[in-house]
């Protein structure tokens, strides 16, 4: 029979040992950003309907979901379509959650499209991803002038010329891809300084379309034109259709090859994670857990997609885990794939 003392001695031994051995997360303190600020940082200018619109709308609605109601700061810090940003967060910004920043949908693919000459200085598969807050859906919009007034006229050779700002961006990116693999002919016009300038430059008939424009801003951007006419989308540039636009077709449907199916996977595979919100990497996995909480808290409450629908931002949930997992399937694509990749947009 064991004696009391004995008994006494083993409790006294258990606990002793839970104690030495108690795991870091348990013993910490619960999570709080009380006191604290947050910085917003928005990779683009803020002009137009999109990345800073959602950002700053972000910015006002999730601090009352994150432990210790932070105050929230949203600032633009635009530079190489939000390449700058992407570098700093990563490299530079506090592991503390007190920095966080939207960062264009390609950014993450820099490195596998760009390859070896790419100016990002991350490993993707390693950001804090916290979620996105559209599963985008980008379309080939012509003017009501142009040479190629649909899909057939496009793939039959008739030349049109399709506005850029230059390489990297989607525009480019998109165009070179469609010339490449459906063996358009887009003559790409570079220079612009973004989207709007781009259907600016329709209205002004200096070019014929505009690649990449997405339909969540142009529905609301350029939602007179679309309507009158003056406008007309032709093709969507995306993974998956938009319900809007069951009738339009998507580019997926036009390859005919497994080959030239995987790269487009890999091109448009950014429409996804339409505006993404990311964390440095190696923070404490509770306070990325608190971030992504809020986050999808944020993108569930009535009065922030009241106000999103009320001023034409189309708000679809990624979570931080969905988009995690996208990007690091991307980056186990056969290396063959981004090669190609490489090829075609290096010409």
């Amino acid at each position: 029979m064991i004696s009391r003392d004995m008994l006494k001695f083993k409790a006294f031994l258990a606990g002793f040992l839970s104690l030495i051995f108690l795991s870091p997360a348990s013993a910490q303190e619960p999570v709080s950003f009380a006191g604290k600020k947050i910085s917003v940082s928005i990779g683009f200018s803020p002009t137009g309907v999109g990345y800073d619109t959602y950002g700053r709308l972000l910015a006002r609605y999730m601090p009352k979901y994150l432990p210790g109601n932070p105050n929230m700061v949203p600032e633009n810090k635009p530079g190489a379509g939000s390449l700058t940003l992407a570098n700093q967060i990563y490299n530079a910004a506090a592991r503390d959650g007190t920095e966080i920043a939207l960062i264009g949908r390609g950014v993450p693919m820099d490195p596998l499209l760009v390859g070896q000459s790419t100016a990002a200085k991350f490993d993707a598969t390693k950001f804090g991803w916290v979620g996105s807050m559209n599963n985008e859906v980008a379309g080939f919009f012509i003017r009501s002038g142009s040479p190629a007034q649909d899909t057939k006229d496009l793939l039959s050779g008739k030349a049109i010329q399709v506005g850029s700002a230059g390489a990297g961006s989607d525009m480019q990116v998109f165009a070179v891809a469609l010339n490449a693999v459906l063996h358009t002919k887009l003559n790409i016009i570079a220079g612009y300084p973004g989207m709007n300038e781009i259907i600016l430059a329709m209205q002004r008939s200096e070019v014929d379309g505009a690649v990449g424009y997405s339909w969540s801003t142009a529905r609301v951007g350029s939602g007179p034109q679309l309507k009158s006419g003056e406008f007309k989308i032709i093709m969507q540039l995306a993974l998956e259709k938009h319900p809007d636009l069951q009738n339009v077709p998507l580019v997926l449907d036009l390859v005919k090859t497994e080959e030239d199916r995987a790269l487009f996977n890999l091109i448009f595979a950014r429409q996804a994670m339409g505006r993404p919100v990311v964390a440095p990497p190696g923070l404490d996995p509770r306070i990325l857990a608190a971030l992504r909480k809020g986050f999808d808290e944020t993108l569930k409450d009535k009065e922030f997609l009241a106000e999103a629908d009320r001023i034409g931002l189309e708000i679809n949930h990624v979570g931080g885990a969905e988009v995690e997992a996208l990007v690091k399937k991307l980056y186990a694509l056969p290396p063959s794939v981004a090669q190609r990749a490489q090829k075609i947009l290096a010409q």
